[in-house]
């Protein structure tokens, strides 16, 4: 069995561990109205499950652990559904590929490893459809159950098929334009469900938002990676942390009652990326990288931001407005704004701080880079 891989990209990973554990805290806490010690003892299983997939160099070690996180996430939902086996399907089946057919053992060996171009072609394209099936919106009944930032389905992207995609000229080509594409799909869906507000109950157009929102974020990130440009890639990686903080942001303001209206605003900020949070940085640097080599998509990518800024705003908008038309109704009167919550307070200290010191964690974010496609991204 490999060696573990205590690299950059690991480090870069741990945070967003911490989130998404965090986030399986927080849920089973608000769904059974109380801390418990089941709640807490499922987040460290989620946080020591997805450091050790990001960690671990084998293949097959991967393919278990993941096994062993559904099981996992079956013993606190009593729910199978298809989306996540389907997703854990398309990547396990790849790096079974990878170790077996492939004779490879370890991710180390990737960046200098000779496969055939059939098993190489038939890999990423598993690998890019599991990314694609954990960023596309889900149903709104499954989306508490959702990880906020799909960690597995992004490690095995870019532990595997960064290095693998480097020496495939199509790709590059044809994987941008995909997750370009996606993001578009999910900003217009976004708009959709912004327009059509008054139509939802508040609780189900705050699952609309975190999922479409979820799906341009992530969008992004795979755009930013899979064009193989280090800038983008870099800005990319930002973006992954600067998605799950907004999303964070955005749950637990949104689904607060009264809603904490200023809190509620700074999370639409950090989520369409104003200067001054991290997410502004992220996207700076992964527009420059597009714009070195894609100026289409770089100009795609734009458009998109700015149908996910109107869209989100817009529901925004028409969530305060639905709430004010409920407090001039017959009936007890709501109570006043309610106090932000230590999440909305920490995910936007943690935005402004790296947002505006941002140096340590482009750095970072620049050896994580390095570190997963092993010295063969450009370096323009």
């Amino acid at each position: 069995m490999s060696a573990w891989m205590f690299d950059a990209f690991f480090w870069l990973v741990v945070p967003v561990a911490i989130f998404e554990a965090l986030r399986v805290v927080h849920v089973m806490r608000r769904r059974e109205q109380r801390w418990a010690p089941r709640g807490l003892a499922y987040g460290g299983l989620e946080l020591a499950l997805l450091t050790m997939c990001a960690a671990t160099g084998s293949p097959l070690l991967f393919v278990v652990l993941s096994v062993l996180r559904i099981a996992i996430i079956y013993s606190r939902e009593r729910q199978w559904w298809g989306r996540r086996i389907a997703k854990a399907v398309l990547f396990g089946t790849a790096l079974v590929l990878l170790a077996v057919v492939g004779d490879v053992s370890s991710f180390a060996q990737l960046s200098h490893v000779t496969l055939d171009p059939d098993l190489r072609l038939a890999i990423l394209v598993l690998i890019c459809a599991a990314a694609v099936a954990a960023t596309v919106p889900v149903r709104v009944v499954d989306e508490p159950k959702e990880t906020l930032s799909a960690p597995l389905a992004f490690i095995v992207f870019a532990r595997v098929a960064l290095p693998l995609g480097a020496s495939t000229p199509q790709f590059a080509i044809v994987v941008p334009v995909v997750a370009a594409a996606l993001s578009l799909v999910c900003a217009l869906w976004l708009l959709s469900a912004g327009t059509r507000a008054n139509h939802f109950d508040p609780s189900v157009l705050v699952s609309e938002i975190i999922l479409c929102e979820r799906g341009v974020l992530l969008s992004f990130v795979w755009l930013g990676l899979a064009t193989g440009e280090h800038l983008s890639g870099v800005g990319a990686l930002l973006q992954w942390a600067a998605g799950v903080l907004a999303l964070l942001a955005l749950e637990a303001s949104l689904r607060r009652r009264p809603l904490p209206r200023p809190m509620a605003f700074f999370a639409l900020a950090m989520a369409v990326s104003l200067p001054g949070t991290i997410g502004f940085v992220a996207e700076d640097l992964l527009a420059h990288g597009l714009l070195e080599l894609h100026p289409l998509l770089a100009a795609a990518f734009v458009i998109v931001a700015a149908i996910n800024a109107a869209a989100l705003y817009l529901a925004l908008v028409n969530i305060i407005v639905d709430l004010q038309a409920r407090q001039t109704l017959p009936g007890p009167t709501l109570q006043p704004e309610g106090r932000p919550s230590f999440m909305m307070l920490a995910t936007a200290g943690l935005s402004l701080v790296i947002g505006l010191v941002p140096s340590p964690f482009v750095t970072g974010a620049t050896r994580a880079y390095a570190a997963v496609v092993g010295g063969t991204g450009r370096t323009n």
